[in-house]
């Protein structure tokens, strides 16, 4: 079963400048927190990105290709790894004034592994959809405004 959020935050740099900082792959160790590691190759019209996030009570690795459409939407799907069936999202951007409105929307559904208990999967889930994403949000934040 796949489980999806999406939240937005308002953020006092311009578009361009925070699109910047989504595409910036390899600099996401320095800010948020669960990513321990990065490697970004290219793609036929994309970027395939590899992650290693440290979720806890288990780290994994997974490739997500990017979609970029400057400056307004970077896009993702699933291309293979670790524990995940799907893994689809993107971030909108609007310009507010000088600010900028980041939605960011994703979905995912973690493969249920023989002998995992289903109570397992569903806490790994919510723990990616309810509780690292708002962290996530405030991490891009704070980095985009300087703080």
């Amino acid at each position: 079963m796949s489980s999806s959020a999406s939240r937005e935050v308002v953020v006092e740099v311009p578009v361009e400048r925070f699109f910047d900082l989504i595409v910036q792959y390899e600099r996401y160790p320095e800010f948020v927190p669960q990513v321990k590691g990065i490697r970004v190759t290219p793609a036929p019209g994309a970027r395939d990105v590899e992650y290693q996030i440290d979720l806890g009570i288990r780290r994994i690795r997974y490739t997500l290709r990017h979609v970029e459409v400057r400056p307004t939407r970077v896009s993702w799907s699933l291309v293979g790894g670790e524990m995940m069936k799907v893994s689809n999202g993107s971030w909108e951007l609007s310009d507010e004034g000088g600010r900028t409105r980041a939605r960011y929307t994703v979905e995912v559904e973690i493969a249920k592994p023989a002998l995992v208990p289903q109570l397992v999967v569903d806490k790994l889930t919510d723990e990616l959809t309810k509780v690292s994403l708002p962290r996530m949000l405030a991490a891009f934040k704070a980095r985009a405004e300087g703080a």
